[in-house]
């Protein structure tokens, strides 16, 4: 099977590490591209404007935009979950039920959060503490960014039923149209409007909706199961409680990860805008390098898990779990290495000239990029779990390892070094992503062996040894 081929894998037959390959390229191409939204908006703010104040404008709306808009499409991964197995058991009938649930919500959900976030955005810049400075700048990106939210979703939501089903290449032709879209509008809407924020939103705003028209088309003229009739779309319960059970707890596990940033990019805004600036050019070049690697390849964990669960084969399931460890902590360690040796290379780029806002970013990749390898063994460990259907888990681990030991962190840890130098205060805010890392990590390991050996068991109370 060649890439680009337009061929679904199918996770329960053929070479599995072939087919993982195969599955997560697509995947990690369109993460690139996604990253590279705000990549580009913050390379044209940094080199047009020549000042880092447009940049902190942007920088400083992303723990709330990953708030408001990345939590509901932590929604997407319970249905993706559920679809899996579905796609795996070849239920026709529960595909095209699950299929129209999903569509149906993504919407809702994408007007609720837009008529929520417009209105509030100053209030939740407030929250953050955003300096006055960048305020403006960050309301209006924050706006229109927010306002898009409904085509955010629907192609998030679509793209999940697409890859649930083995499909992982259109997604990533059609993040590719969209990013060219945000490419091109960004340096037309830079060059005609005064204001360069306002600018690089509406081509971001512009590429999401894009992006989302495509993937609803696709399903809308696909064949088989999986294949959306709008003229019969409606809505099950049944489906949407087992979309809801599962990708509840993941939502709130997606929330809790800029939630319990909130409170560190207070901080970080508190130390002034070059630590926002390096922070924001730093996380930035994560996302299209570690994490552009990571959540692929974890996401690819869920589909090959839960194909091979509804199909049962416990082989299959035990053989894609190490491959996908594997593979994702060694590309993750050797990736993120590299970008911390290179990093003033990188950090120029978005921040020329800017020598205190580089040694920021320069921290920042240090303590995230540096040990990124304990953030995907994370990743593959808890899609595995959600994939044995124990998602509230995944949760709970979030809940007292991420949001409640940074939330212990910044109560008790940092405070003493909150009026140290700059560098001092930025280091101590940069470690607590490494050690919460370190302490979920023994959690997740934990929770696998414990619910892979449950598994086991009922797949022999249920009769189902059948060869892998």
């Amino acid at each position: 099977m060649k890439l680009l081929s337009g061929k679904k894998i199918d996770a329960t037959e053929g070479p599995l590490f072939k087919g993982i390959i195969l599955y997560a390229i697509p995947l990690i191409l369109s993460t690139l591209i996604q990253s590279c939204f705000n990549a580009v908006d913050l390379v044209v703010l940094g080199n047009m404007t020549k000042e880092s104040t447009a940049v902190a404008s942007v920088g400083a709306t992303s723990a709330i935009v990953h708030l408001l808009v990345n939590t509901f499409v932590g929604i997407a991964s319970g249905a993706k979950i559920i679809l899996s197995r579905q796609f795996g058991a070849r239920d026709s009938h529960g595909i095209r039920r699950t299929v129209n649930t999903v569509i149906l919500t993504a919407t809702g959900l994408g007007i609720l959060i837009a008529l929520f976030g417009v209105p509030f955005a100053p209030q939740l810049l407030h929250m953050t503490k955003c300096p006055g400075d960048c305020f403006d700048g960050a309301k209006i990106y924050l706006c229109i960014y927010v306002a898009a939210a409904p085509a955010i979703l629907l192609y998030n939501f679509g793209s999940a039923i697409l890859t649930s089903s083995g499909d992982s290449q259109r997604p990533m032709v059609y993040i590719i149209i969209s990013g060219l879209v945000n490419v091109v509008l960004n340096v037309i809407l830079c060059l005609i409007l005064p204001q360069k924020v306002v600018a690089v939103a509406v081509a971001t705003a512009t590429s999401q909706v894009v992006a989302a028209f495509l993937v609803i088309r696709r399903l809308c003229v696909m064949e088989g199961d999986g294949r959306l009739i709008l003229k019969k779309i409606r809505f099950h319960f049944g489906a949407f409680r087992q979309i809801m059970a599962q990708g509840i707890p993941l939502a709130l596990t997606t929330a809790l990860y800029p939630l319990s940033n909130l409170q560190i990019q207070s901080a970080i805004n508190d130390i002034g805008v070059a630590a926002i600036a390096g922070n924001s050019a730093g996380s930035t070049i994560e996302g299209f390098t570690c994490s552009a690697i990571s959540g692929p390849i974890a996401s690819t964990t869920t589909v090959f898990m839960g194909q091979n669960i509804g199909a049962h084969k416990p082989g299959r399931i035990k053989e894609t779990f190490w491959k996908c460890l594997a593979l994702n902590m060694s590309l993750c360690a050797v990736i993120g290495l590299t970008v911390y040796f290179t990093s003033t290379f990188w950090l120029s780029m978005f921040l020329p000239g800017d020598v205190a806002a580089i040694g920021f970013g320069k921290l920042r990749l240090f303590f995230v990029a540096g040990f990124y390898f304990i953030a995907a063994a994370n990743g593959v460990l808890s899609h595995a779990i959600q994939s044995f259907g124990h998602a509230t888990y995944s949760a709970l681990s979030s809940i007292l390892c991420v949001f409640g030991f940074r939330m212990f962190w910044m109560w008790i840890v940092y405070p003493p070094y909150a009026n140290a130098d700059e560098t001092t205060s930025f280091t101590m805010l940069m470690a607590c992503f490494l050690v919460s890392w370190s302490i979920l990590l023994l959690f997740n390991i934990g929770g696998f062996i414990f619910f892979r050996r449950r598994f086991n068991k009922q797949i022999i109370l249920d009769g189902h040894r059948l060869n892998p």
